[in-house]
């Protein structure tokens, strides 16, 4: 059998491709199609981490968002407590002011005070004569009583009586201006002492004057001394 002179020099030649039903090279076309898809719809390493950054973001914030949530809550509550605090303590704090006893105690001392007050202005008003100038006086002798004294002239024309021998009663126009009831002159004691005779009042509607009579009568008394 003689040879092709073609393949004699350039080999023997490749076999035609026998042709391929319709059908499946349609069914091959579509598997490319498919398998192509899949190699494009298949997220890559870098498309799975640009699609995983949102969610971390979102968590992070989350996180983030609890955390300061509860800083929060536990500032409110230590504020809460320290104003509880405050008002638990507030007694301790004001039981240092005085307490009512101790009021009441400081009143009755202040009371008894102002009481000793008055009683020592009372007797400072019974002792303290008020200071008057006598001026110009005159002797006025007193027999009964073995004594002589000076008088001031403001008593004007002045006279006496002792009706009792204890206590010696003077007139004259000077105590007749006092509007008040009472009688002035000098009191004798058993033990030879003398004091002002005044009435037990201050007269309210004339109490210069009445202070006044008061002082030239005192003068009067620390006046008196023994005959010869």
């Amino acid at each position: 059998m003689s040879k092709d002179p073609l393949e004699e020099l350039f080999g023997p030649q490749p076999e035609e491709p026998k042709p391929v039903p319709a059908r499946e090279r349609l069914q091959q076309e579509q598997a490319e199609r498919v398998r192509t898809a899949k190699l494009r719809t298949e997220p890559g390493p870098r498309d799975r981490a640009s699609r995983a950054k949102p969610w971390i973001v979102v968590g992070l914030v989350a996180v983030v968002a609890l955390v300061a949530s509860i800083l929060v809550v536990n500032l409110a509550r230590a504020g809460g407590d320290a104003d509880e605090a405050g008002r638990q303590e507030a007694p301790a704090t004001s039981s240092a002011r005085p307490s009512s006893d101790a009021s009441d105690t400081g009143d009755a001392a202040a009371k008894d005070d102002a009481a000793k007050d008055d009683d020592a202005k009372d007797a400072d008003e019974d002792d303290g004569v008020p200071a008057v100038d006598p001026g110009q006086t005159n002797t006025l002798d007193i027999p009964a009583w073995g004594v002589t004294s000076q008088l001031s002239a403001k008593f004007g024309s002045a006279s006496y009586k002792i009706p009792d021998n204890v206590n010696l009663v003077l007139s004259s126009p000077l105590i007749d201006q006092l509007p008040c009831d009472g009688q002035w002159g000098v009191t004798r004691h058993d033990d030879g002492t003398y004091t002002v005779l005044k009435p037990a009042e201050r007269c309210a509607a004339a109490p210069e004057l009445y202070d006044e009579i008061w002082g030239l009568t005192a003068a009067l008394v620390d006046s008196i001394e023994p005959v010869g």
